[in-house]
């Protein structure tokens, strides 16, 4: 038994003795009722009922007898009529001393005892310096909905009933809601709750948080209002929460299933410091097609939105000859065949969002409408020229490129990467939602590259801050959460940080989540 057991049984112990007095004085004082004297077993054929007499009228004798014959039978002089001024009281009982004070202040002082104890706790097992700790894995691919009791983002379960949690009278933002069931019993030095869930929110632009334990099973709630892009927390992937891009953004948190894992001494960790180049950017470099399956849109939100990028960036494209008063004749050519190249895609390209525009508010979508859409795309060659040096002469020449409208280059970046940053974003949602509105290709593209996100940043409890945190004691804090800035989660803290979200062990030991402190770390 551990020293928390151990003052929490001394605090009940107490609690039942100061009862057992309070009982004892109760039974003292208690005017008590003398006893029955038992009954004669019946006889055999006995009637317990009364004897009666026969007669229809029984006679009555009125006897009165007289106070001087009392006094002789009685031997005691015959009894005056009373006055009030004979009349002696009985004393009154001693009043019941009031208790309630001296035990308040001895619970008061147990109690107290058991918050030292709290702070105090006990050695932890090192692990890097930490104890035991846990790692919030998003699931990927996720489970089936039934066996998922934690997630990030999306919707709380809250009781039946329960208004929308507000911080400083604004509708707060929902991070997480974690089992508490599943987490490990040396977390936090064995404080905090094990029953119910723990949902965190935090205020739409302030850093402040707040907790819940929420003891019953709750309902889904979906948020009053949408995510704010400017001053707030949420970032999605690729920058998508600001500039031209940002319309293009759902405005959420992704709702993730994850997993607790828990990490003990010599267990291996789940969370990547991995420095490597993001997956993101090395897809960026090397240059992609989006005539790949893997990238069609799976939804008619994701084509009219590809289309719309598209309306945009067509233009971008160059259908003007550029007047070069230093171009050679060859120069010119080239340039005259690019503005030509340019024309002609933007005419059969505008053709192919007008049909894209009709069929989204006719017709049911069908991944074989998505395919033929990215077939005609990649048909259309769009062109640009490029100012390179001639490498044996290092003299300026003008270079002609054509690509495929689907096509995408480091140094021919039209519309393609964009595009693909959108769906990025839209396919993670419907992702969470139902893992089966992707394609086969499309998961098996991305779901390797979320893995490789979610390893880098992924959030954890009961551990040492990832970042330096100004007078943080691990002695007297836990760290109940702490969440890094991820695209994949659509979320930002500061600049690209953390948010730690810590409470004093005293505060755990008794269930008090009302003085939480939230602080940004950088690792």
């Amino acid at each position: 038994m551990n020293q928390i057991e151990s003052a929490a049984l001394m605090l009940a112990g107490a609690t039942l003795a100061f009862g057992a007095i309070l009982f004892a004085l109760w039974s003292l004082r208690r005017t008590r009722t003398a006893p029955a004297v038992p009954r004669m077993p019946r006889e055999p054929g006995e009637s317990r009922l009364p004897r009666l007499s026969r007669k229809t009228n029984a006679a009555i004798d009125h006897v009165e007898i007289s106070p001087a014959r009392l006094a002789r039978i009685s031997g005691k002089a015959p009894l005056d009529r009373l006055s009030e001024a004979r009349i002696v009281p009985s004393p009154a009982p001693d009043p019941v001393p009031d208790l309630a004070p001296a035990i308040d202040a001895r619970l008061e002082s147990i109690a107290a005892a058991v918050e030292q104890r709290a702070w105090e706790g006990e050695e932890p097992v090192p692990l890097n310096g930490e104890a035991v700790t846990i790692r919030i894995v998003p699931q990927i691919p996720p489970r089936d909905a039934i066996s998922t009791s934690s997630w990030l983002g999306g919707r709380p379960h809250l009781p039946h009933g329960m208004a929308w949690p507000d911080i400083g009278g604004t509708p707060a933002n929902f991070l997480a809601q974690i089992d508490c069931t599943g987490l490990p019993r040396d977390l936090w030095d064995g404080l905090g709750p094990r029953d119910g869930s723990l949902a965190f929110f935090i205020h739409r632009r302030d850093l402040e948080v707040r907790a819940l334990h929420i003891r019953t099973a709750g309902v889904p709630v979906i948020p009053p209002l949408a995510l704010a892009g400017e001053d707030g927390w949420f970032g999605p992937q690729g920058g998508l929460a600001g500039g031209e891009l940002a319309s293009f953004a759902v405005p959420a948190f992704p709702e993730w299933p994850v997993d607790l894992v828990a990490v003990g001494p010599g267990d291996e960790d789940p969370r990547s410091e991995d420095d490597r180049e993001e997956p993101g950017l090395a897809l960026y470099g090397r240059g992609y097609d989006i005539a790949d399956p893997a990238f069609h849109p799976f939804d008619w939100g994701s084509m009219t939105a590809m289309v719309a990028l598209l309306e945009r960036r067509l233009d971008r494209l160059v259908t003007d000859t550029p007047a070069l008063p230093d171009a050679s004749a060859g120069e010119i050519a080239e340039l005259e065949q690019c503005a030509a190249i340019n024309r002609e895609a933007r005419i059969r390209a505008g053709e192919i969002i007008g049909i894209v525009h009709d069929s989204a508010a006719r017709e049911t979508f069908s991944a074989g409408d998505a395919t033929a859409v990215m077939a005609a795309l990649h048909a259309i060659r769009w062109a640009k020229t490029l100012r390179t040096a001639d490498p044996e002469t290092d003299a300026g020449r003008v270079e002609l490129i054509t690509l495929p409208l689907t096509t995408h280059r480091a140094d021919a970046d039209l519309w393609v990467h964009d595009y693909q940053t959108i769906l990025f974003d839209r396919a993670k949602h419907a992702w969470c939602a139902n893992p089966d509105s992707l394609s086969a290709p499309a998961r098996a593209f991305y779901e390797p590259w979320w893995r490789d996100l979610a390893a880098r940043g992924m959030a954890a409890m009961g551990h040492m801050p990832f970042g330096a945190i100004p007078d943080h004691d691990p002695d007297r804090d836990a760290v109940l959460i702490e969440l890094p800035t991820s695209g994949l989660m659509s979320r930002v803290f500061g600049d690209r940080g953390n948010l730690v979200v810590t409470i004093d062990k005293a505060d755990l030991a008794i269930g008090d989540f009302s003085k939480l402190r939230a602080e940004i770390g950088h690792p």
